[in-house]
């Protein structure tokens, strides 16, 4: 009996994965179905304004509203700006930041763009400010540079005469032959 009961809830767990694939598969094929005929419509929608038989394609308020009803966990679609430079592209993400909390009530999409906006903003700062700061950086090393080489001369000049005073005490003391002078003392009684 209990080997039975055992193959039972051994096999329970099979089901349920077979009852997900299942279920996987029919949304898969369910959305595929779905792309293809939108595609399909598309691909005869422009074949037709190309032969010139139809008028331009519309876009539906559907389409429009399912765009404002955004909710949790969904995005604005909004191209990334991007300036000439650093500070145009932070002058852009503020406009959009600007336009996200520019809705009556925002809606939660509203807030994660102005979030993003601010994220992204954060960033291109902190590279002007890399950049600027490696600007600084490389000029303070250009002028050390060029005080380095007028200064090169006379400090090479000062390390010769240094080393050629070491020299002049070596050869003195080996002349001597490495013996130290000693005080003279003059006992008198």
């Amino acid at each position: 009996m209990n080997a039975v009961i055992g193959f039972a809830s051994a096999a329970e767990p099979l089901q349920r994965y077979d009852a997900v694939r299942r279920k996987n598969a029919e949304n898969a094929y369910e959305r595929q179905t779905e792309f293809r005929e939108q595609a399909q419509k598309t691909k005869d929608d422009l074949i037709a304004l190309l032969r010139g038989n139809s008028q331009p394609i519309e876009k539906s308020e559907e389409t429009q509203k399912d765009f404002q009803k955004l909710g949790a966990g969904q995005m604005k679609n909004v191209s990334i700006p991007l300036g000439n430079n650093l500070v145009e592209t932070i002058d852009l993400w503020r406009q959009v930041r600007k336009e996200a909390y520019s809705e009556s009530p925002p809606t939660t999409a509203d807030y994660q763009l102005a979030s993003n906006a601010s994220a992204k903003i954060t960033q291109a700062e902190l590279q002007l400010a890399l950049h600027n700061r490696a600007k600084t950086i490389r000029d303070q090393t250009d002028t050390v540079d060029s005080t380095l080489a007028t200064d090169r001369p006379k400090r090479m000049q000062q390390q010769y005469s240094h080393a050629f005073s070491i020299y002049q005490i070596q050869n003195q003391a080996r002349m001597n032959q490495y013996e130290m002078d000693q005080p003279q003392m003059n006992v008198s009684i």
